[in-house]
């Protein structure tokens, strides 16, 4: 795995400052080039991935924080716990069970793919000693400052909780033999513990856990539960209700993000904080200077007016250092608050799609 940089989503071309991933690289392998593009030190980069967690501008040669978000989501529609794990705790000979994702450091998802996944109550649980943060070579220190932060931030937007557990789970003999008998769908069952074991022996019913038939009922009815407790953002709603914007608007994956955990989760709407940029109409001279610094183009010039869609930006600050009559500025507040008519549109689109549902099933 390589680390590779887009070119499309640095705000730097575009004016701004910005030195996020340059400041959390742990190997200061990250440097500018004379056009303010970021340029990887390959020797001095250990593929911690830490810079692709913290800016939509890098991602991994095998994979994305999209694709990421996509693998994850498969394991829990297969009705899974999801567990998280980085390198520096799997040791020689340990093999992870099929619904463990092991990362080269947890900080490589950022804050908004956290969110994202807890908004969907996609059951996520860290399988990990911390300690070994400490030992690591990949991103010592700020792998673990990060991947933290983020998690609280994405527990506190979405009122979820990302479970924790020292152990990782193995990949046992029956799964092995299954695979080799090619059946990949079977899977180590994500509710089976030892507490729950103990319990069975304490109040009787461990006999009828360890019956091979009722094994396949318990199964199959916590997978169904775990599935039941999805709650995955209609993505078609959400680029429904940015259909109506120019083609030329650049969506940032991160951003997106966010959006789409508006949409799957009501307490995202009065708990995530959005920065959107607006325009003080006296101060304003039509120069469009803005449109031309605005990296997503939430800013467009549209028949000698300005066009800005404020679902496209993401508070870069580019259109502010352009503008020389110092007529942006920004306007911070919920979901709810800064993009009222976007949460109203998913409102209305699921409601649709609700009554259609409902019309399709079958009168008794």
């Amino acid at each position: 795995m390589n680390m590779i940089t887009l070119g499309q989503y640095c705000t730097r071309p575009h004016g701004t400052q910005c030195t996020r991933c340059q400041t959390a690289c742990p190997h200061g392998a990250i440097s500018f080039s004379q056009e303010g593009l970021p340029v990887i030190d390959n020797e001095a980069c250990t593929r911690c991935a830490v810079c692709m967690g913290v800016c939509d501008e890098f991602s991994a040669s095998t994979t994305s924080a999209r694709g990421l978000y996509e693998h994850l989501k498969k394991v829990a529609l297969a009705g899974e716990l999801v567990y998280l794990t980085c390198k520096e705790n799997v040791f020689p000979g340990l093999e992870p069970a099929r619904n463990v994702t092991v990362l080269p450091c947890l900080a490589c998802m950022p804050a908004e793919l956290w969110t994202l996944l807890l908004a969907e109550n996609v059951p996520l649980c860290l399988a990990m000693d911390l300690k070994y943060c400490d030992k690591c070579t990949k991103a010592p220190h700020i792998g673990e400052l990060l991947f933290s932060r983020c998690v609280e931030l994405a527990e506190a937007r979405t009122g979820n909780q990302v479970r924790f557990d020292r152990v990782i789970p193995e990949l046992t003999e029956e799964d092995k033999a299954a695979a080799a008998a090619g059946n990949p769908s079977h899977r180590r069952e994500a509710f089976e513990s030892v507490k729950d074991d103990a319990l069975g022996i304490v109040n009787g019913t461990r006999h009828l856990k360890n019956s091979d038939t009722l094994k396949h009922v318990y199964r199959d009815r916590e997978r169904n539960r775990m599935r039941g407790l999805l709650n995955l953002a209609d993505r078609k709603a959400v680029d429904e209700s940015l259909g109506g914007a120019k083609t030329q608007r650049v969506m940032f994956p991160s951003h997106k993000m966010l959006l789409e955990s508006v949409a799957a989760c009501d307490q995202c709407r009065t708990s995530v904080e959005i920065l959107a940029s607006a325009t003080d109409a006296d101060c304003c001279v039509d120069c469009f200077a803005c449109t031309k610094a605005c990296p997503s183009h939430a800013r467009l010039e549209a028949n000698d007016k300005l066009d800005y869609d404020p679902r496209y930006c993401i508070g870069c600050g580019a259109c502010a250092l352009a503008c020389e009559k110092d007529a942006v500025y920004f306007v911070e507040g919920t979901a709810r608050d800064v993009l009222p008519d976007f949460v109203a549109h998913i409102d209305q689109l699921k409601a649709q799609a609700t009554t259609a549902k409902q019309a399709k099933k079958p009168r008794r």
